[in-house]
This record gives structure tokens, sequence and C-alpha cells, in this order.
């Protein structure tokens, strides 16, 4: 099956659907579960409203927003050479993580909200060694910003943005000051509809006071609930570990790319702190990174029959989990 995956040609991308189908197929067949709501921001609540009476149309939204997501990952990876031949595998590692973080039918505020976050990573990669790109990086600003408008978390990627930019060039005050701007356009717009309906003191209660806060955090969870942020903790343990053997090969703009992706990591890790109400559908932000490191990971084992035995293994133990309720 990787070796479908592994040439670059465009029909390939409907193998990567077909792909996307499978993994996504459980939220269309099984019966839904009863699960708490995920936090919102103001517009990832105003677009969750407007599609919850078109039930079919919101599942068929999500299954092409995750495939359009994968399909830009994918070329955004092959851009910056960030594996040694072009292929569509990091769209499909992208896939087989969202199929295991991604359990709600439709769209929800972090899946959308992570698709800004995939945008403003892309116009970070643009900035390395770049002498004018003051576009990219209020771009960066202005995404994220749109993406904690869906889901609040998304917005302490600026922090990776601060990061990035002190690893991709010479960044100077000027840059992060634009930067910054970037991120306040788009709360500043927003507030101020909401401002000329006066409806101020509700964007206040409905982005950060019904969102900031940690409560229940580590309370009144089943302990089948750890398991997925478990395993996903043991997953970046390991590509820690096998950090060295996945940036062989590249150029030292891929190297310093990876290097964004155990940030991104890193800081997803830090967004539970503020986030109230937090569900399992959180560790999708941590699916850009950990989508793209498997396709490295994978790409380089030599020999093709253990690559495809791996592979095989990662799908079969997703699709387990995904049916788990008839299996067992």
């Amino acid at each position: 099956m990787l070796q479908i995956f592994k040439k670059y040609q465009p029909y390939v991308a409907l193998f990567v659907a077909l792909y996307a189908l499978l993994l996504y197929s459980h939220l269309l067949t099984l019966p839904t579960l009863n699960q708490p709501p995920t936090p919102s921001g103001v517009l990832g609540a105003w677009v969750s409203y407007h599609l919850k009476a078109y039930t079919g149309w919101s599942k068929f939204l999500g299954f092409l927003l995750i495939t359009g997501q994968a399909l830009l990952i994918n070329y955004i990876a092959n851009k910056y050479r960030m594996l040694p031949n072009s292929t569509y595998l990091p769209a499909v590692f992208y896939v087989l993580v969202m199929g295991f973080f991604h359990n709600t039918p439709g769209l929800n505020a972090v899946l959308l909200g992570n698709t800004f976050f995939i945008i403003a990573l892309w116009e970070l990669y643009k900035t390395y060694r770049a002498h004018k790109c003051a576009d990219n990086i209020f771009n960066i600003g202005f995404w994220l910003a749109v993406g904690s408008l869906c889901y609040l978390p998304i917005g302490i990627f600026l922090l990776l943005g601060i990061i990035g930019l002190l690893m991709l060039r010479s960044s100077n005050f000027n840059d992060f000051i634009i930067l910054i701007i970037g991120f306040l356009v788009p709360y500043f717009l927003t507030a101020t509809g909401f401002y000329l309906f006066d409806a101020l003191p509700e964007f206040t209660e409905r982005q950060f006071t019904n969102n900031l806060g940690a409560k229940d955090f580590l309370t009144r969870r089943s302990f089948s609930e750890y398991i997925k942020p478990l395993i996903t903790i043991l997953t970046i343990i390991g590509f820690v570990i096998a950090s060295g053997n996945i940036n062989t090969r590249t150029s030292a703009q891929a190297q310093k790319n990876y290097k964004i992706l155990y940030w991104a990591l890193a800081i997803s890790g830090l967004s539970i702190i503020f986030q109230l109400g937090i569900t399992t559908q959180h560790l999708i932000m941590a699916s850009v990174p950990l989508g793209m490191l498997f396709a490295a990971l994978i790409f380089r084992i030599k020999n093709p029959t253990t690559a495809e035995l791996a592979h095989l293994a990662l799908l079969i133990a997703v699709l387990a989990y995904q049916y788990r309720s008839i299996l067992v």
C-alpha cells in the first residue's frame, strides 16, 4: 500500500481521499456516542450553530476538511524538502493520526482551528532567510488569531511563531511587533463587530470567560479517557529519541523545520493548562507535527516490507480503536 503513496503523481491524491474515507467511516456508520461538547471560540461556535441542523453536510464537510488539510500538509512537506523524495506519505500519516484523534462526526472547533494553524505554519516556513517577509510574518499572527477564534488554545502557537522566527531568520524587534499586530487584527475586527451590535460583553464572555480555566482537568474522568493522551505522550517520547534519524539526509532548512515541529508538540502540551472543559479532541492540535514525523520515520525504514508492516500495524490499531465498541 505504501508504494502507491510513495509515487508523487496527481492521481494519488484520489487514493489519499479514499484512505481518509476509510479512517472517517466509523463516524458515518457507527452510532454517535455521547461526548462532552468541545469548547469553542466565537467563530467555531458560529460555524457549529449553522451546521447543527445539517448533520449530513457537517459530516461531509468534516471529511473534506481533513482531506484538504492532509493534501496541504503534503504540499508543505514536499515544497520544503522535509523528505529526501516527494511523496504523499505526509498526507497519509496525517490522516492516520487524525483517525485516532478525531472522534466526533462533522466539523468541530478544534478541527476548524487546526486548518488555520496549518496555514500559519506554512507562512512561518516561508520566512526562512527571507529579506522581505513582513507580509508572511503578519499572516502568521493573523491566521493563528483566526484559529483561536475557532478554538482558543490555537492562540498559544503565537509562541511558536516567535521561536520559529528566531530559528529561521535573523529577526529583529520589528518582526515581533508585526507578528503581534497580525494576531490582534482579527480580534479587533471581531470585537468591533460585536460592539456595533452592542454585544461586546458577549464577545468577551464567549471567547475568554467560557474557555479560560483548568477546571476538572484531573477529575470526573474515567480511565479510558487517559488512554489516548498516554499513547500520545509515549509516541512523542519515541519521536524525541528518534529525532537524529529523522533529520538525516535533509537540508539545513528542513532540519530547522523539524525542530519547529518538536516545538509545536511541546507548546500544544502547554495549552492544556488554561483550557476550560478540555476534551480528548484537544489532541488534534498535535496532529500536524505527529503526522509529518510519522511520515519521516516510516520513509527512512530501508526495508520496504518492514515499512509496509509498520504502516499496516498502525492502521489496524487505529481501526480497532475506532470500532472497539463492536469488537469487544
